[in-house]
C-alpha cells in the first residue's frame, strides 16, 4: 500500500477536525433574569435613598419592594478604574450576589457600589464580602452554591 502525502495545509485541516468543540453553554453564569436587574435611574435613586451598609470597599443600599422578588443594580464609578476593569468587577460582584442569593425570594432592590479597594481584590475575598453584607441585613441563609 502507498500512503499518500498530505501537504502542510491537509495536515492542519486533518489534525483539528480530530478535536471536538465544547458544547455551547445556553445561559452565562454571571446572567440574571431582566426582572431581576435595576435599569432606571429612577429605580437606582430610589433604592439609594433606603439603607446603607458598608463592608470592605463595598456598598449596598436597599429597600424592600413590592414585586416579591430581587432586582439588583451594580455601580462602579468611573474614577475607580478603566472601562475593562470596571466590568471586570461588576461580573464578579454579579457572579458572587447569584452564588449567594441562588434560592432567595425576598422582595429588595439592591445596589450594589464598589469602591476602590474591591479592584484589587482576588474573587474569594470579593465572595466573602458579599457574603458578609448579605448576612449582615438577614437577606440570605449564609449557603452559597457550591459550599457545604
Amino acid at each position: 500500500m502507498v500512503e499518500k502525502q498530505l501537504t502542510g495545509a491537509e495536515q492542519r485541516a486533518e489534525s483539528v477536525s480530530q478535536y471536538k468543540t465544547p458544547p455551547r453553554r445556553t445561559y452565562m453564569p454571571y446572567a440574571y433574569r431582566k426582572s431581576e436587574r435595576l435599569k432606571k435611574n429612577r429605580d437606582f435613586s430610589l433604592t439609594m435613598k433606603g439603607k446603607r451598609l458598608s463592608i470592605d470597599g463595598l456598598s449596598l443600599f436597599y429597600t424592600e419592594n413590592k414585586l416579591g422578588n430581587y432586582r439588583i443594580g451594580i455601580s462602579v464609578s468611573k474614577k475607580t478604574a478603566n472601562a475593562v476593569k470596571r466590568n471586570r468587577i461588576r461580573r464578579q460582584i454579579r457572579d458572587c450576589i447569584i452564588r449567594v442569593l441562588h434560592t432567595e425570594r425576598q422582595g429588595y432592590d439592591l445596589v450594589f457600589i464598589a469602591r476602590r479597594e474591591l479592584m484589587v481584590a482576588k474573587y474569594e475575598k470579593i465572595l466573602q464580602t458579599v457574603q458578609r453584607i448579605l448576612q449582615k441585613i438577614s437577606l440570605n441563609s449564609g449557603q452559597t452554591e457550591g459550599t457545604s
